[in-house]
């Protein structure tokens, strides 16, 4: 049976959430239908090595010493040599440089994912986007919020956007029994993302720094508010409480140490690591936005805070603090709902009939 040929192309291999749903895509995927490839436009991510343990052919662009547009007729040829069915691009380089090159290379049939809310983005990344959104044939978002933000501010037909849901390894996170009981240890809350302003560690310190109560915090990941986030640590006096761990290869296992997950994020496409977490069986604070409301139900799965709000957040945290029952009660209920409705294998089948609808059409 002649296979369908699959190329992704995402700018590097960083420890983020559209780069595991890549990889997640290429493990999973049908292989008796489908034969997938990625491309990577930078070489030095930290997903690299999980990759070659996985077989799955990779090609990088550049090592990053040079200007991508340097190199972007090798991608050309890259793409030329595998002569795919359809190209699925990633984050906004591979979404510009890979719809370019892709329809260089005579490739009409151009999937992109859009990860997350691009409130960070400036004029030209928002001006080039629009640019090349009309080389893609459809759009997947992970969340209604993403979809609801590119009708409104991308000005992209609801038409050509389809819904699709993260996923995540259940096997891999499940923790069937969990304990929650703290009585006879310190009580210790965390979190896992990229260490930027979206994310608001900034707003987590704060709460922790109002409590008085005895609470670890520990923090995994890394990014360019490391140094700002170290600084605010030793202004609020948390040195002993608070730890910025950074990257964590066993997330699995940094959660197995926590007693409540906390994302505090301003905004949120749809938020991956909640996922995880409530696999882990832990109760989720989480604030009240995007696609973080698509997740959680304020009071039946885990609680929400209002963005941005220190006093609302430190509150909530105190509240699980002193209620193991209420601990349990909510990461059982998140739990049931992620197997349910996020297994990473459900989300590849939805993957599945989208390539197919397009080759198809062909």
């Amino acid at each position: 049976m002649l296979k369908n040929k699959i190329i992704h192309i995402i700018p590097t291999l960083s420890g983020g959430g559209a780069e595991r749903l890549v990889i997640d895509l290429a493990e999973f995927i049908d292989k008796d239908k489908f034969e997938v490839s990625i491309i990577c436009l930078k070489k030095g991510g930290v997903l690299e090595t999980e990759l070659k343990e996985k077989n799955i052919p990779c090609y990088f662009i550049s090592n990053g010493k040079w200007p991508l547009f340097l190199s972007f007729f090798k991608l050309v040829v890259v793409i030329k040599k595998i002569s795919p069915n359809i190209v699925h691009t990633h984050l906004f380089g591979g979404d510009f440089y890979g719809c370019l090159a892709t329809r260089l290379a005579g490739v009409k049939n151009i999937i992109s994912t859009e990860h997350n809310l691009n409130f960070s983005e400036g004029f030209l990344k928002l001006f080039l986007k629009r640019l090349t959104a009309g080389l893609i044939k459809e759009i997947v978002v992970v969340s209604e919020s993403v979809k609801k933000y590119l009708i409104e501010k991308g000005g992209i037909k609801k038409e050509k956007i389809t819904v699709i849901y993260n996923g995540v390894k259940v096997d891999k996170f499940l923790k069937s029994e969990k304990n929650y009981s703290c009585q006879d240890r310190e009580f210790v809350i965390g979190s896992v993302g990229r260490l930027e302003k979206q994310k608001g560690y900034d707003i987590l310190l704060e709460a922790v720094s109002r409590i008085k109560e005895l609470i670890k915090c520990l923090i995994a990941g890394d990014g360019s508010e490391k140094e700002s986030l170290e600084k605010k640590i030793k202004e609020l006096g948390l040195n002993n409480r608070v730890q910025l761990l950074g990257w964590q290869k066993n997330v699995s296992g940094f959660l197995n140490d926590l007693d409540v997950f906390v994302l505090p994020s301003r905004w949120e496409g749809f938020g991956i690591v909640v996922l995880e977490a409530g696999l882990a069986g832990l109760p989720v604070i989480g604030s009240r936005v995007d696609g973080i409301e698509e997740i959680i139900k304020d009071g039946e799965n885990g609680l929400l805070f209002d963005s941005e709000n220190v006093d609302d957040l430190a509150a909530k945290i105190l509240d699980l603090k002193n209620n193991e029952t209420e601990r349990a009660r909510l990461g059982k209920n998140i739990q049931k709902k992620i197997v349910k409705n996020f297994d990473i294998r459900k989300i590849v089948k939805e993957y599945e009939k989208l390539y197919f609808s397009m080759i198809n059409k062909i």
